[in-house]
């Protein structure tokens, strides 16, 4: 492919001047009419020169480098995620592979110094996790085991915490490998209560007995001292082991929900039916994700995950997974050269993937991710906020289209900037949206001229005299 951006630009016509006026009316309903008549198709245009939009100019070729890259880490901590959804569950990806989401979380008291009565003993422990609507997988769930384990050290409310962080944890199991297979619409109906559908997990009794234990003690005197008592929560499925390529589910739990807790129930000599809950509402908690790309992975993941340092090229496909999974690069390497006739004015820069549908990458069973997000790239590798964004979601776009199989961001400010030296022309990060509470991952086209599904940038641009 040539180094340069080829463009088509438009004849002028000087024979009289009402062959100019019908060519400046014609050239500005071309503009127009190729830029989708939307309102990003016109930034731009009002501050030009009326005869400047003589040298207006179209290409949808430019060179695009584009590679899957890992993402390092992401926040799921409970400040940054207000809705208190929480990832939990495995499944074996037959592209990207294995992907776990755990979770570590304080406990609430309800009350100060509860009172158990005299001679409280514990009956059973329960945690209790209502199900959202939604998960990640395949229609039929499959079993997974899950383990609860104590938290050793504090799980602090005023840090944040990112999906590769982790605690210093009990080695002892209070699920004692509990088998479940996942019911997100299973009402249930306990002691003729009807409740909304939960993961009920039976818990060791003793770790019930100590709570019951310290009635009238310091222990339980404050919500504060209960949290350095008891630190809190570690909830893993990571190991199940008896899912195969395609199995498992990702399982989005409601934690601020007040059917969410640990239910102690427990009699004393004067009653045999009583019960204690412990709340997962306002504390402190956040998710640790964990992908396995060493094996059981698509060629072309593979192949792009393996190369260090990381140069972006010409790829068929690149790959988006959400969880602090990969996320794509991309790059404009010749954009520059939009500067060889002169100074320019870009009116339109519009970025469009496509998915790619291909049956082995199982788009009907893994669903592609409802947005994606753009960001740009310092030159230490961190991300910053397009200008584009400014104009408002609607504006900056990257909603995903089922029927076009496309996302689509409108990206005129960025190629603006690039073009004027404002900023650095570091390439892009494009990565799944809602990445900590959701599981989507996406198969794209690339940047190859010989994909079906290349990922283009339709740029409109005005030359400036």
């Amino acid at each position: 492919m040539s180094n340069k951006i080829p463009s088509k630009t438009l004849p002028l016509l000087t024979s009289c001047w009402e062959g100019a006026i019908f060519f400046l009316c014609l050239c500005a309903f071309m503009l127009i009419s190729t830029s989708s008549c939307d309102e990003s198709s016109v930034i731009g245009l009002d501050v030009q020169p009326l005869n400047d939009l003589l040298n207006v100019v179209y290409q949808d070729t430019a060179t695009i480098n584009a590679k899957t890259v890992l993402v390092d880490s992401l926040r799921t901590d409970e400040t940054l995620i207000i809705t208190a959804d929480a990832l939990l569950g495995k499944y074996i990806d037959p592209v990207f592979g294995a992907a776990t989401a755990s979770l570590y979380s304080q406990l609430r008291l309800p009350t100060n110094n509860p009172v158990f009565g005299t001679n409280p003993q514990i009956d059973s422990v329960i945690l209790a996790l209502v199900y959202s609507p939604s998960y990640y997988g395949k229609r039929i769930c499959s079993e997974q085991r899950i383990n609860v384990y104590e938290v050793l050290e504090e799980i602090k409310g005023v840090s944040n915490y990112y999906s590769n962080n982790t605690l210093i944890t009990s080695t002892v199991d209070l699920a004692n490998d509990y088998a479940f297979t996942p019911a997100p619409s299973k009402i249930l109906t306990i002691n003729n209560e009807v409740l909304k559908p939960q993961l009920r997990v039976p818990l060791s009794n003793a770790f019930g007995a100590s709570i019951l234990n310290n009635q009238n003690l310091p222990n339980l005197a404050t919500n504060t001292a209960f949290q350095s008592f008891i630190k809190g929560l570690y909830v893993s499925t990571e190991n199940t082991s008896s899912l195969i390529s395609g199995e498992g589910n990702m399982l989005n739990f409601k934690m601020a929900d007040p059917q969410s807790k640990i239910i102690l129930y427990y009699h004393n000599d004067t009653d045999d039916s009583l019960k204690y809950d412990l709340s997962f509402g306002s504390v402190a908690r956040f998710s640790h994700f964990t992908h396995n790309y060493a094996n059981g992975i698509d060629g072309d993941l593979a192949a792009q995950l393996s190369v260090s340092p990381i140069p972006a090229v010409e790829n068929d496909v690149v790959f988006i997974q959400s969880m602090a999974g990969v996320k794509t690069k991309i790059e404009f390497p010749y954009i520059m050269n939009l500067l060889n006739s002169g100074s320019v004015a870009i009116n339109k820069a519009e970025l469009v993937i496509k998915v790619d549908v291909t049956p082995s990458y199982q788009l009907d069973t893994f669903a592609a991710p409802e947005n994606l997000v753009l960001f740009g790239i310092h030159d230490d590798g961190s991300s910053f906020v397009l200008a584009d964004l400014n104009e408002g979601a609607n504006y900056f776009g990257g909603k995903y289209n089922a029927v076009t199989h496309e996302y689509r961001f409108n990206i005129a400010r960025y190629i603006q900037q690039v073009i004027s030296g404002k900023i650095k022309n570091n390439g892009l990060h494009l990565l799944a949206s809602n990445g900590a509470i959701a599981a989507n991952r996406i198969v794209i086209g690339g940047g190859a001229a010989s994909s079906s599904n290349r990922m283009k940038l339709n740029i409109g641009f005005t030359i400036l005299q």
